[in-house]
């Protein structure tokens, strides 16, 4: 039963076990074992499994059909109540209004928690990387030779900082609300930058922090804002467009 339950939510999740166990304290082999049934997990790894896919470990273990934990079952309160009233009677429009909020706030949340796991120091240390300055006029020397237009300051070493190699401060909201004005990103030098990832460009002297996308199709490469109030950027000349690096985490 537990093989069936991995199986299903991990399916639901649309992840491969690749993709999962890249995300958990777990090999590859072990989690294929558990999904086989070849192997059972114990308890410490159930709590690890539960965690991720927001069950409860009595749904995961096949003993019940609830999936949410005894803590996350209650009666609501009667401000909640008020609420759950006045949401159904909105129309349609009013209805969509509240969702997209509601989702935008939950994804900051969501965004906020994750940043802070990506944080956890370890072993108490530190290390020192260079940070440059996201500039409206720059070339793409300036961010990968050795140059002394930066500061230098330490970071709390985790597994995202220790991967970087080098950080770039954000002058702009463009990104909001992931990557705020005045952040300060990881950055680690690659060739190119993967579609639908957010990396450090220079475009025509201008550094840019935004998300490639490429429509093979039409054969269009564009840098796109996750805030909406601004308008995504034609690449009118790709071979003008520069990688400096993919942005891998934001600094605390």
């Amino acid at each position: 039963m537990i093989a069936d339950r991995l199986r299903a939510l991990r399916k639901e999740h649309g992840l491969s076990k690749r993709a999962l166990v890249s995300k958990l304290p777990l090999n590859y082999s072990t989690y294929a074992n558990y999904e086989s049934g070849f192997r059972e997990p114990n308890s410490e790894v159930l709590q690890i499994l539960a965690k991720h896919f927001g069950v409860s470990l009595d749904y995961l273990l096949g003993v019940s059909e609830n999936r949410r934990k005894a803590d996350e079952i209650a009666i609501t309160n009667e401000k909640e109540d008020d609420h759950i009233k006045k949401y159904r009677q909105l129309d349609t429009h009013g209805r969509e209004v509240v969702d997209i909020i509601l989702e935008k706030e939950m994804e900051r949340v969501s965004f906020l928690s994750t940043r802070n796991d990506a944080v956890k120091n370890i072993d108490d240390k530190w290390i020192l990387l260079k940070v440059y300055t996201q500039r409206v006029s720059a070339e793409l020397a300036t961010y990968l030779k050795d140059v002394n237009d930066y500061e230098e300051m330490r970071f709390v070493a985790t597994q995202v900082s220790e991967r970087a190699d080098f950080c770039v401060r954000i002058e702009s909201d463009s990104m909001e609300p992931k990557i705020c004005d005045g952040d300060i990103v990881f950055v680690k030098i690659v060739p190119k930058v993967e579609p639908d990832n957010v990396g450090i460009f220079v475009y025509d002297g201008e550094t840019h922090c935004k998300r490639l996308r490429i429509d093979h199709h039409r054969g269009t490469v564009t840098l796109e804002s996750l805030n909406k109030a601004f308008a995504p950027k034609q690449i009118a000349r790709p071979e003008n467009l520069h990688t400096v690096g993919l942005v891998i985490g934001i600094a605390e």
